[in-house]
């Protein structure tokens, strides 16, 4: 349709038809997929663009609006910018004051032809009388400042120090060991920076030998990130294009880029995380989550002398926090570059079956086995845990009696969190977790330890703190061995022990260097089994005699309604940073609705088995009228035969911005804690479908806020075609929706405030007073709005 509407190919367009056709059909993003399997062949690449070629550039120019021309360049076309308006720009460049390199760093950067720039260098080689004096003398006409660091180095911070002071409307990173050869290279840069839709640009660099040494950063790459085309000669071909094609890339390197001011501190500048590197990348990849594309230059190519200034040591820790901006792409690949291709060449080649996986690479950098202990619910599990999850009668008396002796109440000043380990900090129970623990640090100076079971890797626990909780980064990590009951008792003493999932909850249970014991219940986790081994153990927890720390209402009538147990509970918020409307994407009428869809073909918790059919039946009925998008741990395979588009694990950030361009969200979940999705989609203004789940009512009504179909497949189709078809019920769904996260679920730090005077006292607390101790009405209680997080219950 879209290829008739726009008029088909132009024969006057010679060999650039097709390119023509492209560039004239002005498709948005979420209408180009990438299909990565070879369809078709050709005998012969087309070789010169010709007239043509220019001619369909210049179009686009011209529709765009762009100050450029197009001309004629080899087998490519080059766009020349003709700027009316010139920003200021400046150049930041960080230094240990190495004259050699400033040298001939001064001298070609003077030789550039733009009309409006000056230069910030940040020197921290140590502020004198001498060094001062030599900047006086090698100023080579510049406009140029000096800010003396005297702190350790770090490159983020030293080049956000730099910005902070600019005056430019444009910012430059510039290496001190680059050498500028072309007069243009300022004006290359800011013609692409400036235009609508670019983030960061960058240009080709090439070492010492000619060679090229980048042209844009690959994610996954060597393992983490490296140069395409590192190696090869300029000008050269291969498997990718030529090297002389500007490209669309996710980072270009932080020696020579380029990035408008008010971009920059959106983003907040290079992340300070990182010492020496990564951060140039993360830029790149946080202006690509905005809705940009990053491009690098083959033009103006700038000569680097990679890493003289620093040497090429890098920092253990900075593999760490690149592993935890890095990870969506680092396993759902690179967007801009082929899958058939091979992570293990900068020379574009094709992926043999022998090449090592993206975990096999990193996991031996981060001393990490990323095939670590999932729970399979098999009988080799099962043995193993029911021989290390152990509790007799007399565990439980002895938490009852802990509990007496220390009744009164007590400023608590020290938290051991017992962890699983960390797969991802951002998401479910353990992101919960660490918001409850950040909210201690900061309102009551409590002291947080995570006690981890897993294999000891403290840097990789201490990392993943600090990419989703910053406060914590410093927080101490302790480690015990289930198989071992004696390394718990090596576990340092804390004033309060909290179990996060259940298997912890044994581990809490037998800690005795603690005065208070309590369990941070998030879901009726014994559901996640069928009936047998697993399923009692897990039950079985809710009757060890810890404090419940319940996420909603329901769950805490669960914990002591029907087990007799004590407890409070909060009711969930959302990331109003993340999860909000003010920019939602509406559709017009003639584009598809689009549904999004979270699941994990072969992961029973989220129904896939259920969903899969009912959205092929929807596509089947609507046609092109429907798109479908899913997000989740999977990126490939399943999913074809439906017209699904996958995203794969999804970075934190990128997650809101999904979900303000989808109409319809599917959250299908039967336990009694209906995750955070449908909060997150309300949130964004998307109704949801969802079960007619009655633990799920306190926040899901039908035909008010959402849909709730009946848990047959059936049912999902009759709710999905509904609010496909029905542009006003969508709208009203979400605008309720949106009222009721804005008034009961859009502060965390309001809905997680009672939790720090329970951990304090949580035996001087009545029913009505904002905790409850005791039993309560069994089952759920369908219209409770769970807005204040009080539940109330009667006394024991």
């Amino acid at each position: 349709d879209r290829y008739l509407t726009v008029g088909g190919l132009r024969e006057e367009y010679g060999q650039a038809a097709c390119w023509e056709l492209l560039l004239r059909s002005e498709l948005a993003e979420d209408q180009v997929a990438h299909v990565s399997r070879v369809l078709s062949s050709v005998t012969d690449r087309a070789g010169q663009p010709g007239a043509g070629g220019v001619r369909a550039v210049q179009e686009r120019l011209e529709r765009l609006g762009w100050p450029a021309h197009a001309e004629a360049d080899g087998d490519t076309v080059r766009v020349r910018w003709d700027l009316v308006e010139h920003p200021h720009v400046t150049v930041v460049i960080p230094t240990r004051h190495n004259r050699t390199m400033l040298s001939t760093n001064l001298p070609s950067l003077a030789r550039t032809d733009y009309p409006s720039f000056d230069v910030m260098i940040v020197d921290n080689g140590g502020r004198n009388a001498d060094n001062e004096r030599w900047y006086a003398e090698h100023r080579h006409g510049l406009d140029l400042d000096v800010i003396w660091w005297d702190r350790d180095f770090n490159y983020s911070a030293v080049n956000n120090t730099g910005a902070a002071k600019a005056r430019g409307d444009v910012l430059v990173f510039l290496n001190d060991d680059t050498e500028i050869g072309d007069p243009g290279w300022m004006t290359e840069l800011v013609g692409w920076s400036t235009r609508d839709g670019v983030g960061v640009a960058g240009l080709q660099l090439v070492g010492p030998d000619d060679r090229l040494q980048h042209a844009g950063v690959v994610l996954g790459m060597g393992g983490f990130a490296d140069h395409v085309f590192a190696g090869m000669w300029p000008g050269a071909d291969s498997m990718l294009g030529s090297t002389r094609w500007y490209r669309d890339a996710m980072a270009v390197t932080g020696a020579c880029l380029a990035v408008r001011r008010e971009l920059f501190e959106a983003i907040g500048g290079f992340d300070e995380r990182f010492v020496l590197c990564g951060s140039d990348v993360v830029l790149g990849l946080d202006s690509v989550l905005r809705g940009n594309r990053n491009v690098c230059s083959p033009y103006c190519r700038v000569r680097h002398l990679e890493s003289a200034t620093r040497g090429t040591s890098v920092p253990r820790g900075d593999f760490f926090a690149s592993f935890w901006r890095y990870s969506t792409w680092l396993f759902g690949g690179d967007r801009y570059f082929s899958p058939n291709l091979s992570l293990s060449s900068r020379e574009p080649v094709l992926r043999v079956p022998a090449e090592p996986s993206t975990a096999e690479r990193i996991g031996v950098v981060l001393d990490h086995r990323f095939d670590a202990y999932r729970q399979t619910s098999d009988e080799v599990e099962a043995r193993w845990l029911a021989d290390v999850c152990r509790a007799a009668s007399a565990d439980t008396r002895a938490a009852v009696d802990l509990h007496a002796r220390n009744a009164a109440p007590f400023d608590v000043r020290t938290v051991n969190w017992f962890i699983p380990g960390i797969d991802s900090p951002f998401y479910g129970g353990i992101n919960t977790a660490l918001r409850i623990a950040d909210k201690l640090a900061r309102d009551h100076g409590v002291r947080n330890r995570f006690v981890a079971f897993c294999a000891p890797n403290e840097m990789f626990i201490r990392s993943a703190l600090a990419a989703a909780m910053p406060a914590l980064a410093d927080s101490e990590i302790a480690f015990y061995d289930l198989d071992d009951p004696a390394s718990l008792d090596a576990v340092p003493p804390a004033d309060v022990s909290v179990a996060t999932l259940w298997t912890t909850a044994y581990s809490v249970s037998r800690f005795t260097h603690t005065k208070r014991k309590f369990y941070l219940v998030q879901d009726f986790e014994p559901g996640f089994y069928p009936a047998g081994t697993v399923y009692a153990l897990a039950e079985e927890t809710y009757r060890l005699g810890l404090y419940g720390l319940c996420n909603t209402d329901n769950l805490l009538r669960t914990y002591t309604g029907e087990y007799g147990g004590a407890g409070m509970s909060f009711t969930p918020a959302v990331d109003r940073q993340v999860f909000h409307a003010r920019w939602r994407h509406h559709r017009t009428p003639d584009q598809p609705v689009t549904v999004f869809l979270y699941a994990r073909p072969g992961h029973w918790r989220n129904c896939w088995e259920m969903a899969a059919p009912a959205l092929e039946e929807v596509k089947r009925r609507l046609g092109d009228r429907v798109r479908i998008v899913a997000a989740g741990a999977w990126a490939t395979g399943t999913g074809a035969e439906m017209d699904i588009k996958r995203l794969g694990l999804l970075p934190y950030e990128a997650t809101g911005e999904l979900y303000r361009h989808c109409d319809v969200g599917m959250a299908l979940t039967v336990s009694r804690h209906p995750s955070y999705l449908p909060l997150e989609l309300m949130a964004c203004g998307v109704p949801v479908v969802a079960f007619d789940n009655p633990w799920g009512h306190w926040i899901l009504r039908d035909g008010q806020n959402s849909l709730l179909a009946k848990r047959t497949v059936d049912g999902l189709v009759d709710c999905l075609e509904r609010l496909c078809v029905d542009a006003d019920l969508r709208a009203r769904l979400s605008e309720r929706a949106l009222a009721d996260i804005a008034a009961g679920h859009s502060d965390w730090d309001a809905a997680l405030a009672g939790i720090y005077p329970y951990l304090c006292d949580p035996e001087g607390h009545r029913p009505g007073t904002g905790f409850a101790a005791g039993t309560s009405a069994v089952g759920p209680v369908a219209g409770t709005t769970g807005a204040t997080g009080v539940a109330e219950v009667t006394e024991r």
